[in-house]
């Protein structure tokens, strides 16, 4: 009898804890919650998703999507309100677009001990048009606070039969996830984990019956005419994949990672082919060959490189005598630059013509390189239209249109290529904004055939320093800096500071470089985008070294010393990605002063990773009254794995060690 009163209260104890998900029924344990118990430093955390995807047949339009999404969601502090607003991805091609649905959305508070609840009202909601194929529906819960807990829930409807990626992970953890896809037999997907993601799911598959109803109406004719209603079942069979997941790790952001969702867990789809009752296949399922071909058959695509007579008369008299290429295409590319600014909406269609954007003087992605590659060809310059798909975009998978969403210029010379992107007035040729630089790109040459070109920046990109250091004798240390950038160094720098005025240049260049003040700045070529970036100033620090007795500890690298590894923690998840392969180089002489002797110095030393994939040198020695070092990083492998990660962290910390000894002055 006792064992039976025991177990009857150890079920209504864990009936009083246990996590009731239905709508509405948020606890006052969740509520009262303060950190997330497997992640204590998680701003927010999901404690619940529910996520279903289905197709409901129409009598007189066949199937319909059905995405419906439901989230409870705890935000711990004030780091975490961004998670209080939802924002929906939604294809909008005129009538036939996706909608939002049977929103319903609520934010619960602790009061005094009660659960108080606000209700998300209209003017909580608001739609977003990004281009003439996207918008953006987006809500933010109301009277958000430490400690609150939001719910919401909604349905997409969808014509569309295909299925857009599933996140499975996001920035915070879930606690617990239920999906499930149902997708009748008639319509075939290839469905894939993304492949570089490191939590890789459980995945369930079967296959359920489904009837539907069929209803039909008949007139007969005859002395009386009537209508007849009748109506048949239809049977069939869907295919299902579920997911049920607890405790989801948060996709963690590492240092050096251009896009955290090439690491993201989700699920891809790929519409393969549709069979119908009869059994007649139709293929969806492509080549990139084919891929390319439907973009180029686009009227906002292909149409728009064949318009020309809009820009001519300009053209010619821009290009007029000039019989060099090179001069041409630099002459084009910077007038296109000048005369259409991007208005920040990517895109390898165009969303206004490039007849009208050559007009108004502003367009998007394919607006501006599509006029740039006609203009070229007009020059009689072989060019054409490179697809791209941007970092935020992913990795291209399998053949499908939506694998790319960005277009440049690519002038096809002998064993290269150049490629042009008008939408940065600091991008240089061969010199894209980051944004565009991933993986590969496919050319979609005048001719009809396309190819892979890799976007991989080929020229090292270098940045030298040089730094002349005087001590004086209140042991303040003046001196003068001069800087030399190029290629993606330089157009960092220029777009960096485009818009700084000279006190805020003053204030950038002065940050976290401890009591400095600087002077007589100078930049050189910041507008001429062809030249290299040289820079000079003069400085006056004061918090530059320590003294102890009769001695004097100076780090010859000043404020150039870097203050820690960037790379601490023991393991890596994902790849470390510079971008591009670079060359920094310091030239430092320190002039001893006079009634000092060098005690000691750092020795010289070479440190290499993976023989020729990167290496530091530090050379120091003295030269008179001068110590003089010259201290270069070459990093020739910008993408490092994590399975190289543990020796390039090493590399980097014996890097960073080096870069902070300390040369020793004594008074003699």
């Amino acid at each position: 009898m006792k064992k039976i009163t025991y177990l009857l209260i150890a079920l209504a104890f864990n009936w009083t804890y246990a996590q009731d998900y239905r709508f509405g029924k948020v606890s006052k344990y969740e509520l009262q919650e303060t950190v997330y118990p497997g992640d204590p430093e998680a701003n927010a955390a999901v404690l619940y998703l529910n996520q279903k995807t289905y197709y409901n047949f129409m009598q007189n339009e066949g199937f319909v999507q059905v995405t419906e999404v439901y989230k409870r969601i705890k935000i711990y502090n004030k780091d975490g309100y961004d998670w209080a607003t939802e924002e929906i991805q939604l294809r909008d091609a005129g009538s036939k677009g996706e909608s939002v649905s049977n929103l319903k959305a609520v934010t619960y508070t602790l009061e005094n001990g009660k659960i108080e609840e606000t209700k998300l009202k209209k003017d909580g909601i608001f739609d977003e048009k990004n281009n003439k194929y996207w918008k953006t529906s987006k809500f933010t819960m109301p009277n958000i606070k430490d400690g609150c807990v939001i719910e919401f829930e909604y349905k997409i409807i969808s014509p569309y039969i295909s299925i857009g990626d599933i996140n499975l992970q996001y920035g915070i953890p879930i606690k617990e996830l239920d999906m499930y896809v149902r997708i009748p037999e008639f319509y075939n997907f290839n469905r894939y984990v993304n492949p570089r993601a490191v939590y890789i799911p459980k995945i369930n598959e079967s296959q359920v019956n489904r009837t539907e109803e069929i209803r039909s109406k008949s007139r007969e004719a005859g002395g009386v005419s009537a209508t007849t209603f009748s109506s048949r079942k239809w049977e069939f069979r869907e295919n299902k994949t579920e997911i049920k997941l607890s405790n989801i790790p948060a996709l963690r952001s590492e240092s050096f990672v251009s896009n955290l969702n090439t690491y993201r867990t989700k699920l891809i789809w790929e519409y393969a082919f549709s069979k119908d009752p009869g059994g007649q296949i139709t293929n969806y399922a492509s080549t990139w060959d084919d891929v390319t071909k439907t973009i180029f058959n686009d009227k906002d695509f292909g149409a728009q490189l064949n318009q020309t007579n809009y820009f001519e008369q300009d053209v010619s008299a821009l290009i007029d005598g000039v019989t060099n290429d090179s001069e041409k295409i630099n002459l084009i590319y910077n007038f296109v630059k000048s005369k259409v600014k991007w208005n920040d909406y990517n895109g390898y269609t165009t969303d206004n013509g490039v007849r009208k954007a050559y007009k108004d003087g502003v367009g998007n992605v394919a607006d501006i390189n599509l006029m740039l590659t006609a203009m070229l060809r007009y020059a009689k310059i072989n060019a054409n239209p490179m697809l791209i798909s941007t970092r935020s975009n992913d990795i291209p998978l399998f053949p499908a249109t939506g694998s790319f969403n960005y277009v440049v210029a690519a002038v096809e010379v002998l064993n290269d290529v150049i490629i042009l992107d008008a939408t940065d007035k600091y991008a240089t040729p061969n010199v894209l904004p980051v944004r565009a630089i991933n993986w590969q790109g496919r050319i979609i040459r005048e001719s009809g055939s396309s190819a892979w070109f890799d976007l991989k920046p080929k020229e090292v990109v270098k940045e030298n320093t040089f730094l002349s250091a005087q001590i004086n004798d209140d042991l303040s240390i003046e001196g003068k800096v001069r800087g030399y950038m190029t290629s993606f160094a330089a157009k960092n720098f220029r777009s960096k500071y485009q818009n700084f005025n000279t006190e805020e240049k003053l204030m950038a260049i002065e940050k976290d470089k401890g009591e400095i003040e600087v002077s007589n700045y100078e930049i050189t070529d910041m507008e001429n985008v062809d030249n290299p970036i040289i820079y000079v100033y003069d400085y006056n620090l004061k918090s530059g070294i320590e003294q102890i007795g009769d001695k004097v500890f100076l780090t010859p690298m000043l404020f150039f010393a870097p203050k820690e590894n960037p790379f601490k923690q023991d393991k890596r998840e994902y790849p470390i990605d510079f971008v591009y392969s670079f060359n920094d180089k310091y030239t430092i002489n320190v002039m001893i002063p006079d009634g000092y002797m060098v005690e000691s110095m750092p020795e010289s030393s070479v440190v290499q990773f993976q023989e020729n994939a990167g290496e530091f040198k530090y050379i120091a020695k003295l030269n008179g009254k001068m110590l003089q070092f010259l201290v270069t990083m070459d990093i020739n492998q910008s993408f490092i794995l994590p399975t190289e990660y543990t020796n390039f962290r090493q590399f980097y910390q014996l890097m960073t060690e080096k870069q902070t000894e300390k040369v020793v002055l004594k008074k003699i």
